[in-house]
């Protein structure tokens, strides 16, 4: 048997909150394992201002999260042909913002939040986008680790960078959120490390300090 690939047109989903008129600002949000983008919606909505607008991809993976009916999900990709995900998902991110910036002359501002499994596909997405972020927001999630964070090292420290997790996140013990780190540190990329009181959940209140800079 001989396994071959074709590339073929998708039809991508997403969504969009806040300035749909005249934005100055966008926040790219990318959700997590197993979400929908209409669900996430409702928890990047702390990224909003009267100048901003919050676009948000969902991937092109969809599955029932449990048996054949129900309740259905997205994921950016799984580890089979994964390689293949990756392009098509960054392919995909540059094609949506790209769309959006011509749609929308009047941003002149770029931010990125990604949630979780979300991070990764962000960083890989980021590193090869024509575009440049002001702010990079990561939470709760594993950084590409097959991604040469020395090669783009410049790339990423245009950007400020906030690598969040709670403290009781139920997935990444420290060890874990070390082992993450250590991709920045070897990189010589600057972020700052922020944490707070909960698990693997997006906190409202502090997102929102960290969109609009006001973190005391």
């Amino acid at each position: 048997m001989e396994k071959r690939f074709f590339t073929t047109p998708r039809t991508a989903r997403f969504y969009l909150l806040g300035n749909t008129l005249n934005p100055t600002k966008i926040w790219v949000a990318i959700h997590g394992y197993g979400q929908q983008g209409k669900y996430f919606s409702k928890k990047v909505e702390a990224l909003l201002d009267e100048e901003t607008l919050v676009v948000i991809p969902e991937a092109l993976n969809r599955y029932y999260l449990k048996g054949f009916n129900g309740r259905v999900g997205a994921t950016w990709m799984t580890s089979d042909d994964r390689q293949a995900d990756i392009q098509d998902n960054t392919n995909y991110l540059e094609e949506l913002i790209t769309s959006i910036h011509t749609q929308y002359p009047s941003i002149n501002e770029l931010n990125v939040f990604a949630f979780s499994q979300g991070i990764a596909t962000a960083c890989r997405w980021y590193a090869e986008s024509r575009f440049s972020a002001k702010k990079l927001v990561f939470w709760a999630g594993s950084l590409a680790n097959d991604l040469n964070f020395n090669q783009y090292k410049n790339k990423f420290n245009s950007s400020e960078i906030a690598y969040v997790f709670g403290n009781s996140d139920e997935f990444f013990e420290a060890s874990k959120i070390l082992m993450n780190e250590s991709l920045f540190l070897n990189a010589n990329i600057d972020y700052q490390l922020v944490t707070f009181e909960g698990k693997h959940v997006i906190d409202s209140k502090l997102l929102k300090e960290l969109a609009h800079d006001k973190r005391k």
